[in-house]
Parts: C-alpha cells; sequence; structure tokens
C-alpha cells in the first residue's frame, strides 16, 4: 500500500516539476521579447530625437544680390542663431525656371520662385515672401502717361527668354502694342536705367520688388542730375488679373521713390505677381516646419536686416496661383488649432464614460460567473470529501464498491460542466488531483476490508 501511495505521489512532484518548468520558459519568453521591444523603441527614440547631426538645407534663390536671394542670405543667419538643427545654405541662380530645374533634379532642397511659373505636381508651398511689382518708368518730357504711349518711342525691355519679358507681352498684350510701333531695347535692368538717365531711351520696364536696390538708385541718381522721372500707372491691372489668376492688383502709395517732388506723383496701380518659397513635396517635414517657425517666428529679427522680410506671410492657397503647402509647414501654421479631440472633447467624454460603465458592468458579470464557476467546482470537490469520509466507515466490500460507482459519477458530472463552461479548468486540475487522491483512498480501503 505504502509503495502504490509513494508511486502516486512521485507522478504529482514530476508533474508540478514539469507544469513549473513549462511556466518558466513561457516567462523567459515572454521577458525576452519585452527586452526586445524596449530595445527597439529606445534605438527609435534615439535615432529620432537625439541625433545632433544639423540637417542642410539648399535653397536656390535667384541672381546674386537679388532681392530674394538677399533675403534668403538673411534666413541662413538667422537661422543658423535660432535653430542646433538646421543648416541654410544659399545657392544664387539664374532665374525661377532655373530654380524650378535644380528643384527637381535635387540639385537645391528648396527654392524661390515668381508664382507664375510653371510647377510639377509634387512641388509644395513653404511661404509667400514678398510681391514683384511691374514698373514702366519714364522720362516726363517723354510724356507717357499710359502703356498706349509707348507707341513711337524708345523702351528698354528685359533680355530675351526671362520671365520679365513673357511679363512685359503681357501688358503689351492686354493694351494690343503694336510689335514694330515700339523701338525696343532689350537689355539688362542696370544697363536700361543707365539708358534711362542718359536719355537713350524714353522708358525702361521691370519686374521686382519696391525696395530693389537697383531701382532705388536709379530715383536717386534722377535726384541728383535733377531729372523728373514718371511713374507710369498699369490702371487695367484688375483687368489683367482676370485673364491671368496668377496675377494681383498692386497699388504703389505716392511718394515711394521721391518725397520731396513725389514719385510717384499719385496712389499708382499697377500688376503684381507674388515670389514664393517652395520645396518638394517628399522633403522631410520636420525640417520643413522648423524653417517655417523660423520665418515667421523671427521676422522682426529679418525685418531689421532686410526690409523686405516684413511681407513674409502664409500663403492663401484658396487664392491666384493654388500649390499646395507642404505637410511640415501646414503643421506650424495649424498648431494653434484645436485638435480633433479639443473640438469633440463632449460627446468623446460621454463614450468613454458609457465604455467605463460597459466595461465595468461586464468585469463584474465575469466576476459574477467566475463566482458561480468557483461556487459549483467546491461543491463536486465536498462531494468527493464526502465519499472520502464514508470510505473510513464502510465495513464490506459491497459499500466501497457504492462509493466507487458515486466516485465516478461525480466525475461524469464535472466533464460535462467543463464541456459547457460551468467550471474552469483550473478547478478541474484541483479536483482532477483530489479526484485521484480519493479513487486511490477507496482501493486501498477496499483492500484493507477484503484482507480483514
Amino acid at each position: 500500500m505504502k509503495k502504490a501511495g509513494k508511486s502516486s505521489g512521485s507522478k504529482k512532484f514530476v508533474a508540478n516539476q514539469e507544469q513549473g518548468s513549462g511556466l518558466g520558459h513561457r516567462r523567459a519568453s515572454i521577458i525576452f521579447m519585452l527586452v526586445l521591444i524596449l530595445s527597439g523603441l529606445a534605438g527609435y527614440t534615439y535615432i529620432t530625437y537625439c541625433n545632433d547631426e544639423p540637417i542642410t538645407l539648399k535653397i536656390a534663390a535667384g541672381p546674386y544680390r537679388s532681392d530674394s536671394f538677399e533675403l534668403m542670405t538673411e534666413v541662413a543667419d538667422v537661422v543658423s542663431r535660432h535653430s542646433k538643427d538646421l543648416i541654410v545654405e544659399v545657392i544664387p541662380s539664374k532665374d525661377s525656371s532655373n530654380n524650378i530645374a535644380m528643384l527637381n533634379n535635387g540639385t537645391v532642397d528648396l527654392a524661390t520662385i515668381r508664382s507664375d511659373t510653371p510647377v510639377i505636381s509634387d512641388v509644395r508651398m513653404v511661404a509667400d515672401l514678398f510681391p514683384d511689382y511691374f514698373q514702366l518708368i519714364s522720362r516726363s518730357e517723354s510724356l507717357i502717361y499710359s502703356p498706349t504711349d509707348l507707341v513711337g518711342k524708345k523702351v528698354a525691355v528685359p533680355n530675351h527668354g526671362t520671365h520679365d519679358l513673357r511679363s512685359f507681352w503681357i501688358i503689351g498684350d492686354h493694351y494690343d502694342l503694336p510689335i514694330s510701333g515700339v523701338k525696343w531695347v532689350p537689355t539688362s535692368f542696370e544697363n536700361g536705367t543707365r539708358l534711362l538717365l542718359s536719355g537713350d531711351v524714353d522708358a525702361v520696364f521691370t519686374v521686382r520688388s519696391l525696395r530693389d536696390r537697383v531701382l532705388l538708385n536709379l530715383f536717386e541718381d534722377s535726384e541728383l542730375k535733377n531729372l523728373s522721372l514718371r511713374y507710369v500707372s498699369l490702371d487695367q491691372a484688375e483687368a489683367i488679373a482676370i485673364k491671368r489668376p496668377f496675377l494681383q492688383v498692386g497699388s504703389v502709395p505716392k511718394g515711394t521713390f521721391i518725397g520731396k517732388a513725389p514719385t510717384p506723383r499719385s496712389h499708382t496701380i499697377t500688376t503684381t505677381v507674388q515670389r514664393i518659397l517652395v520645396t518638394r513635396e517628399n522633403l522631410d517635414v520636420e525640417p520643413i516646419r522648423e524653417l517655417t517657425r523660423i520665418l515667421f517666428e523671427n521676422r522682426l529679427d529679418l525685418t531689421i536686416r532686410f526690409a523686405l522680410a516684413s511681407a513674409i506671410k502664409m500663403p492663401d492657397i484658396n487664392e491666384g496661383f493654388a500649390i499646395s503647402l507642404h505637410e511640415g509647414s501646414e503643421q506650424y501654421f495649424n498648431r494653434d488649432e484645436p485638435s480633433f479631440v479639443q473640438e469633440n472633447a463632449e460627446p468623446l467624454a460621454l463614450m468613454v464614460t458609457v465604455f467605463a460603465m460597459m466595461v465595468s458592468g461586464l468585469i463584474a458579470l465575469r466576476s459574477r460567473f467566475v463566482s458561480t464557476q468557483k461556487d459549483r467546482m467546491d461543491s463536486y470537490n465536498y462531494m468527493l470529501l464526502n465519499i472520502a469520509e464514508n470510505a473510513k466507515k464502510v465495513t464490506n466490500v459491497d459499500e466501497v464498491k457504492t462509493l466507487k460507482v458515486e466516485l465516478h459519477k461525480v466525475l461524469e458530472n464535472v466533464v460535462r460542466a467543463l464541456d459547457t463552461d460551468e467550471v474552469t479548468e483550473e478547478g478541474f486540475q484541483t479536483f482532477s488531483f483530489l479526484w485521484e487522491s480519493v479513487r486511490v483512498m477507496l482501493s486501498e480501503r477496499e483492500e484493507e476490508v477484503n484482507s480483514s
């Protein structure tokens, strides 16, 4: 009898040992997976946020000493003082078309262009920089009061193949200027101003900002030479903008260039085209967001250095020449807008409350269900203990057999209850150990009764 008991006990010990070993392996596997996940997250965080290497953004900014080039040069200096993550490198270029070509082939990361420059679909806006004005300037004695008065006059126009010359022909087409009726002199604006001051031409046309260095020098030199210049109005600018939506209507205030003998003599209507900063759609979000932040949060610093910086503004993609915003710039411009959670706080709070109540109810139901399963399993265990207690009182083999039948009926009932989820797996395992102990006890009691 003792040998049978020892054998049963040793089997239980081995089973428990194997179960403990399996549980240990599972715990080790779980810990190993957690370590791998945490290591991956730590590596990603370091690469994303702890990389001290600054990012260099190359900007094609137009001709050397042009307004856009000088503005971007000041931007590069401000970026170097206000950001540890960015470096801006300014690259001189020919014109807007050349800038777009450099942007498309990956030579540069950003470019300053006119808003009427043809672009491909993956170009994205960063910011509006400043407006360029269509400017027709004549000698007062030439009696040129509107573009139609250019007929029979000698006019310095931009060189062939440039955006500025195409802009002039927009004006010529609208006012129906005869090609052979005007004496055109294609030349650079710098040389055109010299020809105007010397009287070799009657007028000069250009497209540039009102604070352009060469333009300001023209009016300063005219004052020194006591030469009167007239700023000619493009009085049909609104009609021009209707036909060409990428152009806008602008006004040049009285006395913008000369105050003593005001030039212009009154507020003068003209056509403008916006100078913009663009990038590629696939450029990373964070560097563009950082550059946009510096542009708009340090405009005072930029304006002190370069007056045109005061015109930097958020693009209105619903007007005129609509290019979509880059995601980085869009994130900066929308930083103060309420998030989805903030906008829908009340309904979300109600949903969370309802969800919490549902979860709480489900937990309560589960607790009640688990408690019912435990109570039922306890009743089966008490049946086994009752059989074991009765086994001690039996005096013949028939009584032992009757108890064995009861024992097997209890097992049958518990197996059925396990199939219908009336008891748990854990409870059944405990029951099985107790049932085996009672079975062994009945077998030993049967042998004792037989021997006696």
